[in-house]
């Protein structure tokens, strides 16, 4: 049999709404009787209804992430880093993949804003015009998580993409490499994506070296795309020594197509990856890449999100995370 509120009142010999104000925690109840209601709430067994309980206090210490892909180690990192900091502050979480869909994210967000999510995170490549509009309409406190707000109305955890983009290239500028190619995403007008891209164009231009359109190719975000990207690079004949691509992901794919084909990485060609996602590490060759703290940007942005629901931060701001350069065996220096 379902144990009720007034079972417990009963039991502790108080009124329903000193049980109430005891499962809420309001301070109108003096401590001999709240470790009364709270021993009896023990023996009893009695479960709160948290749906009655978010409506008495306006709140349901839940938030909201919305991750574009679930399988990407990428964004499971940072979600991790949230749950661990929701754990910490009795915050459960909803979680949706919205598969870089603009009308998975919509409804995303409207199923989030109807379970009444005090805040939401929201992970992403770039930030479209009608998504930024929604998320500053929306009654939920918002973080982005990856990119900014270049409007100024929503806060933001991320990596300087392009100061990492240049701080790579340079790295690889210095072992003599001139002839690159970028494997890059398929949505090219992506904020990651055109970040990532100055930083390297940054590079090239002062260390005087030519490049052009021809030299950028695009693809899918995974392995295959990587994969096809190297087929296509490979059979157009382009003369190149290193190869920066988009994420980790597309080099591991870019590696298996280039082995397939008799190449040896790194003395025929060196690739460098992105985001440093755990394989990247245990490949051989290891992959030279970018590495950046996922589970802290996860963990960074739901502490903002919880202090802000708690009307205790307003500051729009944007928050930069350190990065750090890897280089690893699948660069290797030109011979001269």
């Amino acid at each position: 049999m379902k144990v009720k509120i007034v079972d417990v009142a009963k039991e502790a010999n108080v009124s329903v709404a000193t049980v109430s104000r005891v499962v809420n925690n309001i301070p109108l109840v003096n401590e001999e009787t709240r470790e009364r209601v709270l021993a009896a709430i023990k023996r009893t067994g009695y479960k709160p209804n948290a749906i009655a309980r978010s409506l008495k206090i306006q709140r349901t210490n839940t938030i909201g992430i919305m991750i574009p892909d679930i399988t990407n180690p990428y964004y499971t990192e940072i979600v991790r880093g949230a749950e661990d900091v929701c754990g910490i502050y009795n915050y459960n979480i909803i979680l949706t993949n919205t598969d870089f869909d603009p009308e998975k994210e919509r409804k995303a967000l409207n199923v989030l804003i109807e379970k009444q999510c005090d805040g939401i995170i929201y992970v992403g490549k770039d930030l479209s015009e009608e998504m930024q509009k929604e998320l500053i309409d929306a009654p939920s406190e918002v973080v982005l998580g990856c990119i900014p707000d270049n409007s100024g109305f929503l806060s933001g955890v991320l990596i300087n993409n392009e100061l990492a983009a240049y701080e790579l290239a340079i790295e690889i500028l210095k072992m003599g490499h001139r002839k690159f190619l970028l494997f890059f995403d398929e949505v090219e007008e992506g904020y990651i994506s055109q970040e990532r891209k100055k930083g390297f164009l940054k590079a090239f231009k002062e260390q005087n070296v030519e490049f052009d359109a021809s030299r950028t190719l695009y693809g899918k975000l995974g392995l295959t795309g990587g994969y096809h990207m190297m087929e296509q690079a490979i059979n157009s004949g382009i003369d190149f020594t290193c190869v920066f691509c988009f994420n980790d992901q597309i080099a591991l794919g870019a590696i298996r197509y280039a082995e397939e084909q008799g190449k040896k990485i790194p003395a025929d060609i060196s690739i460098c990856g992105f985001n440093n996602f755990w394989i990247a590490e245990w490949t051989r060759p290891q992959i030279t890449t970018v590495a950046q703290p996922m589970y802290d940007i996860g963990a960074i942005a739901t502490r903002m999100l919880i202090k802000m629901c708690g009307k205790e931060e307003q500051a729009v701001k944007n928050v930069f995370v350190p990065h750090e350069v890897i280089i690893r065996g699948s660069v290797a220096p030109i011979e001269s």
